[in-house]
């Protein structure tokens, strides 16, 4: 063992078996904060379904209604096809209607699809990075199209910092096929498997987003087995633009390195007699375990102390 690993694996041991007088110490202010997951409906001129210039009032008192602290989108796009989207008139719309929001997982969309957002309260937290991965063999090449052949999808992630308390954690921003189970499935695996280095790193983790399946399907069934666990998403999440609640949620929120304070908000109202969308926004309140974040702490400790080769 070389004297880098030698060091770092001492101090670990040392600071986890006499932890110091702060980490034994509770927290006087924990981090409680609102998430929130809005399949917005994509704009096409070639598919009028769902006109936006008739619903984007709606959705914007949606938003700013729902309140959350971060909000991941789906969906959010000027859709023009395969590949690049240049314009992204949705995501203009509500940064201009809810000015307390910034927007994270976005970038030039030649190096980063901007269609799933993760916006956040820019006066609570920072971004610190960001990436995606898409749900296809090759999940590192941008706009790979999945196994069983259909639209690119992926999932977005961010890492952010609570600007009071720097304590982290990670927001994954996902949208799943709607028309093949065997996507759904290895979109599901992919996620757990790109979760599991942060989840064994004891990082609290939020993975969001229109996953088109039930609680009990099979997608939720991987997650979950890997450590995370789904927020009571209290009705029907997808309406058919209509109010008709026929099946329970496949909108969802989980997490792991989080407690769950409080029902879950579902805004399945309309506006002025418009529906903002398809699917009702939702959001979740979540308080981070103190465990969770003392081992991020400890894991970042070790990071700092370690000397540079």
């Amino acid at each position: 063992m070389n004297s880098y690993k030698l060091f770092s694996t001492t101090l670990l041991a040392a600071l986890w078996i006499f932890p110091t007088t702060a980490q034994l110490q509770t927290s006087d202010s924990s981090l409680v904060l609102s998430v929130g997951s809005f399949n917005i409906h994509y704009v096409s001129p070639r598919r009028p379904k769902l006109p936006w210039d008739e619903r984007r009032d709606a959705v914007a008192e949606a938003v700013n209604e729902l309140d959350a602290d971060i909000i991941g989108f789906q969906e959010m796009e000027t859709f023009i096809g395969r590949g690049e989207r240049s314009e992204n008139i949705q995501l203009q719309w509500v940064l201009e209607h809810s000015p307390q929001y910034s927007a994270a997982a976005v970038g030039d969309p030649a190096l980063y699809p901007s269609t799933q957002p993760i916006l956040y309260r820019s006066d609570l937290f920072e971004p610190l990075d960001q990436g995606f991965f898409f749900f296809s063999e090759t999940p590192d090449e941008i706009y790979s199209r999945p196994w069983d052949p259909s639209f690119d999808s992926f999932a977005s992630w961010v890492l952010f910092q609570n600007l009071e308390t720097e304590q982290s954690f990670r927001v994954v921003n996902v949208h799943f096929d709607h028309s093949s189970k065997v996507n759904r499935h290895n979109s599901a695996q992919l996620v757990a498997n790109r979760i599991a280095p942060w989840l064994s790193a004891r990082e609290a983790v939020i993975v969001l987003g229109d996953f088109n399946a039930l609680t009990w399907f099979k997608p939720i069934s991987i997650l979950k087995s890997v450590g995370l666990e789904v927020a009571d998403t209290n009705g029907s999440t997808f309406h058919f633009n209509r109010g008709l609640n026929l099946f329970p949620a496949i909108d969802h929120v989980l997490y792991s390195g989080f407690e769950e304070n409080g029902k879950t908000l579902r805004l399945n109202k309309q506006y002025q007699g418009v529906w903002p969308s398809d699917h009702y926004p939702i959001s979740v309140v979540l308080e981070l375990q103190e465990t969770t974040q003392e081992f991020a702490n400890l894991n970042l400790q070790v990071s700092e102390a370690s000397p540079s080769n």
